[in-house]
């Protein structure tokens, strides 16, 4: 199943960079997206692409003020006694995405 009108992106496959970004970044990492470049330690599926999808059109929409307003998301959950992840704007937005991209590959079984 294709995405239907997929930003445009690139995904690049790095095997080797997993054992690092998984102890400097999370230890579930998978992948990390930066403007339309999305990194990833294998190849994602079509969920997995979704969400990172979700975070090219953030990039885009925010331009180099993405990255500043990532981490305040992340310190705004954390004050109101979130996770820093997961209830990240930025992220919830990502998931939902996902959560999209479930119910449209449900609707195919």
């Amino acid at each position: 199943m294709t995405l239907p009108n997929p930003p445009r992106h690139r995904v690049i496959v790095l095997p080797w960079i997993r054992v690092i970004a998984q102890r400097l970044i999370m230890p579930n990492w998978l992948a990390i997206t930066i403007g339309p470049l999305i990194f990833a330690w294998r190849a994602l599926d079509s969920v997995e692409l979704a969400h990172e999808l979700a975070h090219v059109v953030q990039w885009r929409q925010h331009g180099p003020l993405y990255i500043p307003r990532y981490f305040r998301a992340s310190r705004r959950a954390a004050q109101a006694g979130g996770n820093r992840y997961w209830d990240n704007e930025f992220e919830v937005e990502a998931r939902a995405a996902e959560d999209k991209v479930r119910a449209l590959l449900a609707e195919h079984v």
